[in-house]
């Protein structure tokens, strides 16, 4: 039986304007394109599943060549020349940053990083991996420092896993800064870098709550954030990047604690405007994270939000805590509340269609563990969570890639506590 995943959100793309057009001031162009919009990293097109019914997740952990996990973060990536799906990992003290290389059946080998890891002496406070300079190998961006001096460095992979700088790899970041997402904001083809934080220390002039930094197409950067972002308030938690109004290019959706969450739409060559009071309800609740999907099949990417509350004026019913934001078209959202949602405090959500039935499937972080819902296309679910994941699933974070290469999305969790493998399986 071959096993597939599918695809529920539409096809990335280049643009025929990039980040130059812009600058040359031709911003009042309109913007027309025959491609797609954005996809996820993690995903790619494939058939569906022979038999989706059987699927469930296995746990796998024994491939991995550390018994005791201590992990601050990690993330998938492709760190050699072969297509299997690599691991790395930063220990909980985010003092060092190991790879663990796919060996298949053999499991993972670890090996350092590069001498550049070896010798550094800085906390390693984020890190997230992308090909930068479009070689074929996933490149590493790191934000280090203090509080008082945050800085971010990009490490090269020569596609054998050994990571190194290159003397303009290094660039300042506003006090502030926490995590950074590669993503192609520009349209150009290349991953720019959107750096964000809960409380940033913006300039004088403009509040901006963002750093976003332009792929020149070889892996070196420039700010444009001025010319590119609109001010902002603080408290970003977290963005979701698709394109939600339907002209085919990369929107933002920005995740607030404690207030109202954002919608920043995308003029076409990479300038954002914000939308939100226009296009989202107003609800005031604690989000901690979005992910996006088309769930009822009508070509528009849906938002599903988490929170670890909803200000009871905002809630549907008693204990309301996840929404979605459905799309009507054009960007425009309404609030749909839906009771198979968990009713807990909730930090992370992932949408997959992890089953092969092309309808995207949610996995839901709470504060009693992981929630699994299996999508049937129209806003129809089935809680899963029992007969379809491992019984060890109280996890802070989760990454998806393929382990096997069978073309399936398999994922590693996190926590405290411990990391988990997990198989996905159709047997």
């Amino acid at each position: 039986m071959k096993a597939c995943k599918s695809i529920y959100q539409k096809k990335s793309c280049l643009l025929p304007f990039s980040i130059s057009t812009l600058i040359s001031g031709l911003l009042f162009i309109p913007f027309i394109s025959a491609c797609s919009g954005v996809s996820k990293p993690h995903i790619t097109n494939n058939p569906v599943a022979d038999n989706p019914s059987s699927q469930s997740f296995r746990d796998a952990t024994g491939l991995l060549p550390i018994k005791k996990l201590s992990i601050a973060q990690a993330n998938f990536l492709l760190a050699n020349q072969d297509s299997s799906s690599d691991l790395a990992i930063l220990n909980r003290s985010k003092s060092k940053l190991y790879i663990l290389l796919n060996q298949g059946r053999k499991g993972f080998l670890k090996i350092p990083a590069g001498q550049w890891t070896q010798n550094n002496k800085e906390k390693i406070n984020f890190f997230a991996a992308a090909d930068l300079n479009s070689d074929g190998g996933d490149d590493l961006i790191l934000i280090l420092g203090d509080s008082e001096n945050p800085k971010t460095q990009i490490l090269f992979n020569n596609k054998k896993g050994y990571f190194y700088s290159k003397e303009e790899g290094r660039y300042s970041l506003r006090l502030g800064i926490e995590k950074v997402i590669p993503v192609d904001l520009d349209g150009d083809g290349d991953r720019d870098l959107f750096y964000f934080g809960n409380m940033i220390k913006p300039p004088a002039k403009k509040n901006h709550q963002t750093m976003v930094w332009i792929n020149k197409g070889d892996g070196s950067f420039e700010n444009l954030t001025s010319l590119l972002m609109p001010a902002l308030p603080a408290g970003i938690r977290d963005a979701s990047f698709a394109d939600y109004d339907g002209d085919r290019v990369v929107d933002i959706f920005l995740v607030y604690g404690k207030g109202q969450n954002r919608l920043l739409i995308n003029n076409g060559v990479g300038k954002f405007s914000d939308r939100t009071s226009s296009s989202i309800p107003r609800i005031l609740d604690d989000s901690m994270h979005a992910d996006w999907a088309d769930f009822d099949q009508d070509g528009d990417n849906d938002i599903l939000v988490v929170n670890r509350s909803i200000h009871k004026k905002y809630r549907r019913y008693s204990g309301e805590t996840n929404y979605f934001l459905e799309n009507k078209g054009g960007g425009i959202f309404r609030k749909r509340s839906h009771k198979i949602l968990p009713r807990f405090p909730s930090k992370k959500v992932y949408l997959l269609d992890g089953n092969g039935n092309n309808h995207p499937d949610a996995l839901i972080l709470t504060t009693k563990g992981v929630y699994y819902l299996q999508g049937y296309g129209k806003w129809q679910f089935s809680d899963e969570t029992i007969r379809r994941l491992p019984r060890f699933r109280k996890f802070d974070q989760m990454i998806f890639g393929d382990i096997n290469q069978d073309k399936f999305l398999d994922l590693f969790g996190w926590s405290r506590q411990a990391g988990r493998l997990w198989l996905n399986r159709f047997d």
